[in-house]
């Protein structure tokens, strides 16, 4: 039963992570700091929702929909037949592709060679790995149920 609260708490940190949560806390409500304009409120809102929208395999509708409602990713994933390890390896692998990307990016700009890329890339999944391994087999894990669809 503590695996399965533990498991459960794994799921919003993971979107969070994905979603550049740790930028809207940083960042004031909506990740701009307080000198956003209602565009960029509205595109950054906008942004979240098509994101979520495109991982659970759902229309931007169905999203707005839930989060009016005050429900979680996870709630609104399992109204729409996904299990939590199914939603788990989908926030996995958008985080694998995100990460990813952004080193790409880097490479194609200079900044780090393919091969630092690479190392990166494999560094930062034993890191999720290990993460994983530790919530899971010694109770490790974070507090909460906050999912992103709070924002």
């Amino acid at each position: 039963m503590k695996k399965k609260y533990l498991s459960l708490a794994v799921i919003p940190a993971l979107a969070l992570v994905l979603l550049g949560a740790g930028q809207a806390s940083a960042h004031g409500w909506f990740g701009m700091g307080n000198n956003a304009t209602p565009d960029e409120i509205a595109q950054s809102q906008q942004s979240m929702f098509q994101k979520e929208a495109d991982l659970l395999g759902v229309s931007v509708d169905d999203v707005k929909n839930a989060w009016a409602q005050g429900k979680t990713l996870q709630q609104l994933a399992q109204e729409k037949g996904i299990s939590q390890d199914q939603l788990k390896q989908k926030l996995a692998d958008a985080r694998k592709q995100q990460m990813s990307d952004h080193l790409k990016t880097l490479v194609d700009k200079g900044v780090i060679t393919q091969a630092q890329a690479d190392q990166r890339l494999q560094f930062m999944q034993q890191q999720a790995q290990n993460k994983n391994n530790a919530m899971s087999g010694k109770g490790m894990g974070m507090h909460g149920g906050f999912g992103m669809m709070g924002l």
